[in-house]
């Protein structure tokens, strides 16, 4: 359970001025930034190639640990916190040895749970994103949308609150992407999970969340909050009213001034 503020949002994730320079470098990537993230929301981040998506991710990893500032999950320091969000990157980073049921136990043999909670988990992971069937399969007989979703059940086994989910999609075809869009979707209604997504791609953007944060600024000093006027349970029809028309165009524009600078 989250940590709840005044107007009883209860909140997740909260970065708090947050500064942070890569080794080597003099110009920090991130400056006294700051965001929250509501407990069982999808917000993505956009951005400018280049803006600290990324960078924002591996922090978040704790992979980097910022030169200012805090992080917190739940009100705790990260620093004294384990397994607390769960990543996916851009790749399935599937294991071509093992078949698709051992790699989605992977994290939790890492966590050295007991083998029958593992195959039990596994199992209804594998259920639930349509691939019990493949269990004994090996990832290269299986689609790029299956690994993705193979990739997905994997990230839920790490057990996390939090879901990282670093452009899971970008290197599909537009049909597989736009597929696997809505099916996440779907499965993020039924999960008790927060997830922060991040994209290139407006439009991805927009179905998938409920809010998007935009990184502006070189360093990145700011944050644009964009709450989706779309239900929860939304369809593709829903992205030609002209209000979301209009925030995509909007969203566009911000982020080719923000490339331009």
């Amino acid at each position: 359970m989250g940590y709840v503020l005044g107007d009883a949002k209860i909140i997740m994730l909260r970065f708090e001025n947050v500064t942070f320079t890569y080794k080597g470098e003099t110009r920090p990537v991130i400056k006294d930034l700051s965001f929250e993230v509501e407990d069982k929301s999808f917000v993505s981040i956009i951005g400018a190639s280049g803006s600290g998506k990324t960078t924002i991710f591996r922090l978040l990893n704790s992979l980097e640990k910022p030169d200012s500032g805090s992080i917190s999950i739940n009100g705790n320091d990260i620093a004294g916190l384990k397994n607390y969000a769960s990543y996916m990157p851009q790749q399935d980073l599937l294991f071509p040895w093992r078949t698709v049921e051992k790699n989605v136990m992977l994290p939790m043999q890492i966590q050295k749970k007991p083998k029958e909670e593992q195959i039990r988990t596994a199992k209804a992971m594998l259920e639930k994103v349509g691939l019990y069937e493949y269990s004994k399969k090996y990832p290269r007989e299986l689609s790029g949308g299956m690994r993705q979703r193979a990739s997905f059940a994997r990230t839920l086994c790490q057990g996390a609150e939090i879901m990282l989910l670093d452009e899971p999609f970008s290197a599909l075809d537009s049909i597989t992407r736009i597929n696997l869009q809505e099916w996440l979707r779907e499965q993020w209604e039924s999960l008790d999970r927060t997830i922060l997504f991040i994209t290139h791609d407006v439009e991805e953007a927009v179905y998938l969340s409920e809010k998007i944060l935009i990184l502006t600024g070189n360093p990145v000093d700011n944050i644009t909050e964009v709450k989706v006027p779309l239900p929860k349970k939304r369809d593709r029809k829903m992205m030609k009213e002209p209000e979301i028309r209009d925030l995509k165009e909007r969203l566009v524009e911000l982020l080719r001034s923000e490339a331009r600078e």
